[in-house]
């Protein structure tokens, strides 16, 4: 019963990603690069990895924190919220009051230096997601999902529509207010302006939740904010390595030749079929895996994250091989001349596939509060993934960051595993997940004997009817009600 409540929410997260990112790249994406210049668009991507690097470091991975303190019973849920938030409020009050000031001067470090207010936007928008980040944490940790889903959604649809109205409307019927050098800052006014109104209703949101006292029987019922810091410090750094991992293959391969960065980025692009489905699993999983463990973690029944394993390796192994069956047409999505650069897909969707097992097995050392490993596992990843654009790709061009990608991610599986094993023993199924893994390479391997529709298309229904017979009593155990218990016995 559990891992259907798990699916059902990792269902409502999934289809809240993916429209959104189809709304952004049907509707943003083509109106953008055929209204900005080149040289405007390289602007808006600098300044959008600036925005997610802040981001990491301000949220502090504090919607982490939350559901480790606020799950399991020892302190009041909602002085766990009012705490991490005053914490995120300090660190945006603490380092964007300061970042708006030297706006000029870090304008000119990032080759914009007649953009300062490019620079104060995306500080608004970093300050208003930030501030975001844990009443939506919240909202996953009370099953809220489509709550989660309809003010994210609100998001978006103000984003397009604001872009819209500021880049097409305003020069269109009101050309005299237009300034057509400040292209850019219309752009990221739409992200500021929807960034903040999110955080407005999220505001809202909390305000409607009932008040909590501060003190229970003379005690305070809130974790301090110097165990707070203790347990994230190290998952930030997880964070910040995992966005500056993705940043190194492209720059690299951009220094030795631009068109095979172009390449490598149309291939990440189409891996992103691949990650929505991880990111909306991670959604729906972190929340439920701390409701899933009791107060005393010994006593936890642990079968839940074993089949919860088994259902991501089932579906993420069909994922991958109904992409890459399904590439012939997928690769529609990106233009003719950057198509080469889908050699390295299959690579990407294994490292991508690696990073969900690696989502799972990281719960270890989240439940038993060992984040200095998690720090750690992500630094030693990182020899890998920065280790291998930089020193092999003048010899193997894109494979060289997709292999680095790879190596990261299995080595991370790996230490991961050993931890899970010390601190949170699980009995993993890696058998099945292999038997999945070799049985989607085969459909795979026969996909190349025809490029025809029909026939790839029968070989992804074979391949799902497969995984059907195969599985079918722990699926009908596990989804009609015999819940985990009776899932794990098979």
């Amino acid at each position: 019963m559990s891992l259907r409540k798990l699916s059902g929410e990792t269902l409502v997260y999934g289809l809240s990603s993916i429209l959104g990112r189809l709304l952004n790249f049907a509707l943003v994406t083509p109106f953008i690069t055929r209204v900005l210049t080149d040289g405007e668009v390289g602007q808006v991507g600098n300044l959008m990895f600036w925005t997610a690097l802040l981001i990491a470091l301000l949220v502090f991975r504090m919607d982490t924190a939350v559901f480790r303190f606020a799950s399991r019973g020892d302190y009041a849920p909602a002085l766990v919220f009012r705490r991490a938030q005053r914490l995120v409020w300090v660190l945006v009050g603490g380092l964007i009051v300061p970042l708006l000031l030297l706006s000029p001067y870090i304008a000119q470090l990032l080759d914009v230096p007649a953009a300062a207010t490019y620079v104060q936007l995306v500080l608004l928008t970093v300050a208003f997601d930030a501030l975001s980040a844990v009443p939506l944490a919240r909202l996953r940790l009370q099953q809220r999902a489509w709550y989660f889903v309809t003010v994210n959604l609100i998001n978006v649809a103000l984003n397009i529509v604001l872009i819209y109205l500021l880049l097409y409307a305003l020069p269109a019927y009101l050309p005299e207010r237009f300034v057509p050098d400040f292209r850019v800052g219309y752009y990221l006014v739409a992200i500021a302006a929807a960034a903040g109104l999110r955080y407005v209703i999220l505001l809202g949101d909390g305000i409607q939740q009932p008040a909590v006292p501060l003190y229970e029987h003379g005690e305070l019922r809130a974790p301090s904010f110097r165990r707070l810091l203790r347990y994230s410090l190290p998952l930030t750094v997880v964070s910040v390595a995992g966005i500056a991992n993705g940043l190194v293959g492209p720059s690299v391969l951009l220094a030795y030749d631009a068109a095979a960065s172009g390449y490598f980025t149309a291939a990440l692009r189409m891996a992103v079929f691949l990650n929505l489905f991880v990111t909306a699993y991670q959604y729906a999983a972190e929340p439920f895996f701390f409701r899933q463990s009791s107060k005393d973690l010994a006593t936890a029944d642990r079968r839940i994250y074993a089949d919860a394993m088994r259902a991501y390796g089932l579906v993420g192994t069909l994922a991958c091989a109904g992409i890459l069956l399904s590439l012939p047409w997928l690769q529609f999505f990106i233009g003719p001349d950057v198509r080469p650069g889908l050699v390295v897909l299959p690579i990407l969707l294994a490292a991508n596939f690696l990073f969900g097992i690696y989502s799972n097995l990281s719960i270890a050392y989240k439940l038993t509060d060992q984040t200095f490993l998690g720090g750690g596992i992500a630094l030693i990843g990182s020899i890998f993934a920065v280790g291998g654009p930089l020193l092999f790709t003048h010899q193997y061009g894109i494979y060289a960051p997709a292999l680095g990608m790879l190596a990261c991610f299995l080595v991370m599986c790996v230490l991961a595993y050993r931890v899970s094993q010390r601190y949170f023993p699980v009995d993993y199924p890696f058998g099945r997940l292999l038997v999945y893994t070799v049985l989607a390479a085969g459909a795979i391997w026969l996909g190349e004997f025809s490029a025809a529709m029909w026939y790839r298309a029968a070989l992804i229904l074979t391949l799902l009817l497969t995984f059907g017979l195969l599985e079918r009593s722990w699926l009908l155990r596990t989804f009609r009600g015999g819940g985990a218990a009776g899932a794990s016995k098979s």
